[in-house]
């Protein structure tokens, strides 16, 4: 095991950013450019959701301040499931109905809600994801202007992320630390010079020597189910490219058995078994 915790995993996820100011530098990294800086970060809550109960996915409530005074709260997600696209969707506007109240009246409305955003970190590839960082929001489909403001997601898929060592954001440094934290010999040591605050309070946090015997048995625990999933997703690939060989060499044996060929030659050329070729 690595002498740094690994953040992909529940625990280290949970356990590293559930401090607020490593968080801030997280946040103000991720959203730099897009909104104001944020000043202060408060957690309403922490949690692996009753949904997921078997799954892997911790789960962050935030309301932030910006240096404007401005709210915003932030739904931060560390696991991708099936369906994601629509489950962020589901995740953001939860948020969103728990800030508005039962008895809430539009009519006494003096200013719109805060705005919500969604910070979803994958740590395998999503469909349609070809990038570190796909940002969405509501937009004019005729135009491409922004709709409607009040909400962003941000879909980091670190599978996509290396580092260009000669053009290095603090964003790039948190992607490289999300990615190989648990392995820092893959770490360039070039963003130690451009580290934060808070990136220098994670690499301390981050030490598996730190961690109390208890600590170190549930992170034990939760990097084994991560492995575990690791290897059933493995698994269930070689299945599904076993599968489609099989189906392909069946298609191509039924065009065979059209043109008349011997079932000893389909076998040969389509590796399928005579009492298969037989029930074609």
């Amino acid at each position: 095991m690595g002498k740094f915790i690994d953040l992909r995993c529940d625990f280290g996820f949970k356990y590293c950013m559930s401090d607020p100011i490593i968080m801030k530098s997280f946040l103000n990294a991720i959203l730099d450019g897009d909104e104001d800086t944020i000043t202060r970060v408060k957690f309403e809550n922490v949690e692996k959701t009753a949904s997921q109960k078997d799954k892997r996915g911790v789960t962050f409530d935030l309301l932030c301040i910006t240096n404007k005074g401005a709210s915003i709260l932030i739904e931060m997600q560390n696991s991708c499931q099936k369906f994601f696209k629509t489950r962020a969707n589901f995740y953001v506007y939860k948020l969103m109905d728990s800030k508005i109240k039962r008895g809430f009246s539009w009519r006494k409305m003096k200013k719109d809600i805060p705005k919500i955003i969604g910070i979803f970190i994958m740590g395998k590839n999503m469909a349609d994801i070809d990038k570190a960082v796909t940002r969405t929001a509501e937009c004019d489909l005729d135009t491409g202007k922004i709709f409607w403001d009040r909400h962003r997601k941000y879909f980091v898929s670190l599978p996509q992320f290396s580092l260009d060592v000669n053009n290095i954001t603090k964003r790039d440094i948190w992607f490289d630390f999300f990615k190989n934290l648990g392995r820092m010999e893959n770490i360039d040591p070039s963003v130690y010079e451009r580290a934060d605050e808070g990136l220098l309070r994670l690499i301390e946090k981050a030490k598996i020597g730190a961690l109390s015997e208890k600590e170190h048995r549930i992170y034990e625990a939760s990097m084994k189910a991560l492995e575990d999933e690791v290897d059933m997703e493995e698994a269930g690939y070689e299945r599904g490219l076993e599968e489609g060989r099989k189906n392909n060499s069946i298609q191509i044996a039924k065009e065979m058995k059209k043109e008349g060929m011997a079932p000893s030659l389909i076998a040969k050329l389509t590796k399928l078994s005579l009492d298969e070729i037989e029930t074609l």
